[in-house]
C-alpha cells in the first residue's frame, strides 16, 4: 500500500515524463535553448552588472583611473621645463582631469571633448584671479562666498553652465591653496590645457562613449536581477513547509522586488525620450512589460505559500520556476504548459473559481508574456543600430548618481507651491541661499580653528548642501562625511607611517587607485569616497612636508563644523517641514493615480480647458494615454514618496511612523493595481461606455479632492467628501458585452474599484467622509473586481 504523499509523488513523476515525451515528440520550437551554464566569470559578470546598471559608476572610475595619472604626467613634464617644483605639476595636472571625469559624462564622444575643452578658460581665470588675490585677503574670502553660491545656483541653468561654474570654484581653490607669484600663471594654464587634451583624447578614443553597449549592458543587469527574483520565488516555494525558513525566503522575495522595481526605474529613466522609428517607446514597453511579468511571478509565488497551497500545486509551480531560470525567459511558453499540465492533474484544480486556481492561471499568463518580451528584446538587439545618436539610450548622469531621483522634483513643488512662492524661490536658488549663508557664518570660525586651512570648513558646507534636498538627507549625508573621515584617517596615517616620502611611484599608483574607487562609491556610498579622499590627502600633505598626526583630527572638526552650520542654517533659513515635503509627495502620487484613472477610459489629464492636446499634437496625446506610461509615473512618484520617508533614525515603534506605513500601505496598492491593469495584454476597447467614464471621472474628482486635504494637512479643518463608486461599477459589469472590448473593459472596472477601496481607506485616514455603498466589498460584484 502506498501512503497519499507516494502515490501524489507517482503520479507527479509520470506527469513529468508524460510531459517531456510530448515535448521530445513535437518538432523543436525555435525559441528552445540549452540549459544555461553560467561560467564563474558570467555569474561575477552579471553581478556587477546588477550592482552597477549600465556599468555607470564603474566607467566613471575608470575614466579616472587613466585620466588621472595620465593629467598628473602632462603636469609633472611641463612642471620641470619651466622649473616649477614637480609636486605643483602634479597637483595641478590631476586636478582639472579628476573634476571634468567626475561631472562630465554625456552618450556623445563630441559633446564630452567640447565640453571639456570648453572649462579650459574658466578653470585658468578663476585660477589666475585667485594668484592675483593673495594680498586682498577680505576679497578673497568674499569672493568664496559668490562662486559658491553661484555654482549651485547654475545648476538650474543647464550642463554648460554648471560644468563652467563647478570647474571655476576648483580652479579658484587650487589657487588659493598654493602661494605662488603671478609669474606661475602662464606655465600652470599650460599645465591645465595639456591635463584637458590629454583627457578629451583618452575619452574620445581608448573610452569613447557606446550607447549600445551601454544599453545591452544595463539590460543584462536589468535582467540578472529578474533572474534574481526567479531564484528567490523558487526558495520561498521550496521551503513552504518549513516555517522558519519559509519567512526568511519570504522575506528575501520582496526584498528583491523592491530591488528589482529599483533598477526597473533606473532602466526606464536611462532611455531616451526619443528614439529612431518609436525604438525608444518600445524599450519602454518592453521594460515595463518585463518587469511586470517578473514581479507579478515573484508575487503569485508568494501568495502560494502565504496561503498554504497544496504541496503538489507548489511543486507544479517550483517547476515551472525552475524551467525559466534553466533555459532563460523564451522558455516561458513551456513553464506554462508544464504548469498548466501539472496543476490540472491535482484535486485543487477541480475547483476553477479558487483562490489558487486564479493565482496558477496569472502565472500561466505571465510566464506567456514573458517569453514574449524575451524574443522581443532579441529581435531589439539586432535591430538597434551599433554606435551613433540614433541609440535611444540617455547620459544616466540625467539620474542622480545612475540612480532614480528622488527628493528633488517633491522639494521644488513645495518652494514652488509653498510658503516661499511669493519669492520666485527654485530648489537651486533655495540651496545657493543656505550655502552662502553657511559659508559666511563658517568662514571666520574656521579661521579661528586653524587660519591656514580655514577651507576646510568651506568644503564641508559644500559636501552636505551637494546632491541634497531635505533636511534628514544633509544629516546622513554629514554622517558618511565623518565616519569616512575617520576610517580614512586611521588608515593614511598608517600608511603615511609605513611609505613615508621614500616609495613615490608605489604612492602615485595608490594615489590614482584610490581616487577611482572613490569615484565608484560616491554615487551611492559616500562614506567609501570619503575615506578614499582623505587618504590621498594624508600622501599630499606628507609629500608637501605639512603633514602631522593632528592633521586629520582638525581637518575632521572643521569639515564637521561647516556640515553642521549648513545643515542649521537650511532648518533656519527657508526652512521646509518634514511633513510638508512628505504630504507633497503623497500628493504627488495621487496626482499621477488620477492621470491614470481618466486614461483607462481615454480621458487625458494633461490636456488643456479647450480640449485640445498641451503640445497640440495627437502622437503626444496617445503616448499620454498609454497604460504603460501612465503607470511607471505612478511608480515612479511612489519611489519618490519612499524617499522622503526615509528617516535620519528608525525608531521600532511610535511616532509618525505608524501612520506612514498605513498611507505607503495604501498607495502601493494603488499602484499595484494600476500595473497590474496596464499590464494586461490585449488592445484598448474601441467605445468606452458613458457610464464607465462617469465613473472614472468621479473617481478623479474624489482623489483631486483627496490629494488638496492631504496637502492641506491635519491643522486644517476636515473637510472634502470620499464617494465610492461601486454601485456604478457595478451596474457597469452587468452591461458590458462579450468579446475582446468587454474583456478589456471588465479589467479597466476591476482596477478602478480596487483604486477606490485602496484610496477611501486613505481618504478615511486623512480626515474625510467616505460615502456610498460602502458597506458592499469590492469583492462582492459579481466576479468583476474580486482580487
Amino acid at each position: 500500500m502506498f501512503s497519499p504523499q507516494e502515490a501524489m509523488r507517482q503520479v507527479t513523476s509520470t506527469t513529468d515524463a508524460t510531459i517531456e515525451r510530448t515535448d521530445r515528440g513535437r518538432s523543436a520550437p525555435t525559441h528552445r535553448t540549452p540549459p544555461r551554464r553560467r561560467t564563474r566569470r558570467q555569474r561575477l559578470w552579471d553581478r556587477l552588472l546588477v550592482l552597477d546598471p549600465g556599468f555607470v559608476k564603474s566607467e566613471g572610475a575608470l575614466r579616472t583611473l587613466l585620466c588621472v595619472p595620465a593629467g598628473m604626467a602632462v603636469g609633472y613634464a611641463i612642471a620641470l621645463g619651466f622649473g616649477l617644483p614637480a609636486i605643483l605639476g602634479l597637483m595641478i595636472g590631476a586636478m582639472p582631469a579628476f573634476i571634468t571625469c567626475l561631472v562630465i559624462v554625456d552618450p556623445s564622444a563630441g559633446r564630452v571633448a567640447g565640453r571639456t575643452g570648453a572649462v579650459v578658460v574658466p578653470f585658468v581665470i578663476a585660477l589666475a584671479g585667485s594668484i592675483a588675490l593673495h594680498p586682498f585677503r577680505i576679497v578673497e574670502l568674499v569672493l568664496i562666498v559668490v562662486l559658491l553660491f553661484v555654482q549651485f545656483l547654475a545648476f538650474q541653468w543647464g550642463k554648460w553652465a554648471s560644468d563652467t561654474a563647478i570647474v571655476a570654484f576648483s580652479g579658484y581653490l587650487c589657487g588659493l591653496l598654493l602661494p605662488l607669484p603671478e609669474t606661475a600663471v602662464l606655465p600652470l594654464s599650460i599645465v591645465v590645457a595639456g591635463s584637458l587634451a590629454v583627457t578629451i583624447v583618452i575619452r574620445t578614443v581608448f573610452l569613447r562613449p557606446n550607447p549600445y553597449r551601454s544599453l545591452m549592458r544595463t539590460r543584462r543587469g536589468f535582467v540578472a536581477r529578474g533572474s534574481d527574483v526567479l531564484e528567490a520565488a523558487t526558495a520561498a516555494l521550496a521551503t513552504a513547509d518549513e516555517p522558519r525558513r519559509r519567512a526568511r525566503a519570504l522575506r528575501r522575495l520582496r526584498h528583491r522586488r523592491a530591488q528589482y522595481h529599483e533598477i526597473a526605474l533606473t532602466v526606464d529613466g536611462m532611455l531616451a525620450a526619443s528614439g529612431v522609428d518609436g525604438t525608444a517607446d518600445e524599450l519602454h514597453r518592453l521594460v515595463f512589460d518585463t518587469h511586470f511579468a517578473i514581479d507579478e511571478l515573484g508575487r503569485a509565488a508568494a501568495a502560494l505559500v502565504e496561503q498554504g497551497a497544496p504541496e503538489d500545486v507548489r511543486h507544479a509551480a517550483l517547476r515551472a520556476f525552475t524551467t525559466v531560470l534553466r533555459h532563460g525567459g523564451s522558455a516561458g511558453d513551456d513553464a506554462g504548459r508544464t504548469l498548466g499540465a501539472r496543476f490540472a492533474i491535482t484535486a485543487t484544480a477541480a475547483d476553477r473559481g479558487s483562490r489558487t486556481a486564479v493565482l496558477v492561471q496569472r502565472m500561466g499568463r505571465e510566464f506567456a508574456d514573458l517569453r514574449t518580451a524575451g524574443l522581443r528584446w532579441r529581435e531589439l538587439r539586432d535591430e538597434l543600430p551599433r554606435a551613433g545618436d540614433g541609440v535611444p539610450f540617455a547620459s544616466p548622469v540625467i539620474l542622480a548618481g545612475g540612480r532614480p531621483v528622488g527628493a528633488v522634483p517633491v522639494v521644488a513643488d513645495e518652494i514652488a507651491e509653498g510658503p516661499w512662492r511669493r519669492f520666485h524661490m527654485t530648489a537651486s536658488l533655495r540651496t545657493a541661499v543656505h550655502a552662502a549663508i553657511a559659508v559666511a557664518i563658517t568662514e571666520p570660525l574656521a579661521l579661528l580653528l586653524d587660519g591656514s586651512r580655514f577651507y576646510w570648513g568651506v568644503i564641508g558646507v559644500m559636501i552636505v548642501l551637494a546632491g541634497t534636498n531635505t533636511t534628514p538627507e544633509r544629516v546622513r549625508k554629514g554622517i558618511h562625511r565623518g565616519v569616512g573621515t575617520i576610517v580614512g584617517g586611521a588608515v593614511g596615517i598608517g600608511l603615511v607611517h609605513v611609505l613615508g616620502t621614500d616609495h613615490p611611484w608605489v604612492t602615485m599608483v595608490m594615489v590614482c587607485v584610490l581616487l577611482a574607487v572613490g569615484t565608484y562609491g560616491f554615487g551611492g556610498l559616500y562614506a567609501v569616497w570619503a575615506a578614499c579622499l582623505v587618504v590621498v590627502l594624508c600622501q599630499v600633505y606628507d609629500y608637501s612636508g605639512t603633514f602631522t598626526d593632528a592633521l586629520i583630527p582638525m581637518r575632521l572638526a572643521e569639515n564637521l563644523l561647516g556640515a553642521t552650520i549648513a545643515i542649521l542654517v537650511s532648518l533656519v533659513v527657508l526652512p521646509l517641514a518634514t511633513r510638508s515635503v512628505v504630504r507633497r509627495a503623497v500628493r504627488r502620487q495621487l496626482v499621477a493615480v488620477r492621470a491614470f484613472v481618466l486614461a483607462t477610459v481615454g480621458v487625458d489629464a494633461d490636456a488643456t480647458d479647450d480640449g485640445d492636446e498641451a503640445d497640440g499634437t495627437t502622437a503626444s496625446r496617445s503616448d499620454r494615454l498609454d497604460l504603460r506610461s501612465r503607470s511607471r509615473a505612478v511608480d515612479n512618484a511612489t519611489y519618490q514618496l519612499e524617499s522622503v520617508l526615509k528617516p535620519m533614525v528608525r525608531f521600532p515603534t511610535g511616532g509618525p511612523a505608524r501612520a506612514d506605513a498605513r498611507m505607503r500601505a495604501s498607495l502601493q496598492a494603488a499602484a499595484a493595481f494600476a500595473r497590474e491593469l496596464a499590464g494586461r495584454p490585449g488592445a484598448a476597447p474601441a467605445v468606452v461606455p458613458a457610464t464607465l467614464r462617469g465613473a472614472a471621472e468621479h473617481l478623479a474628482a474624489s482623489v483631486d479632492t483627496l490629494s488638496d486635504r492631504v496637502v492641506a494637512g491635519p491643522a486644517a479643518a476636515a473637510e472634502g467628501v470620499w464617494t465610492r463608486i461601486t454601485d456604478r461599477l457595478e451596474d457597469v459589469a452587468q452591461s458590458l458585452p462579450d468579446g475582446p472590448d468587454g474583456d478589456a473593459l471588465r479589467d479597466r472596472v476591476h482596477a478602478l474599484g480596487r483604486i477606490d477601496e485602496s484610496l477611501a481607506l486613505l481618504a478615511e485616514r486623512v480626515g474625510m467622509t467616505v460615502v456610498g455603498d460602502a458597506s458592499t466589498p469590492m469583492s462582492a460584484v459579481g466576479g468583476t473586481i474580486s482580487v
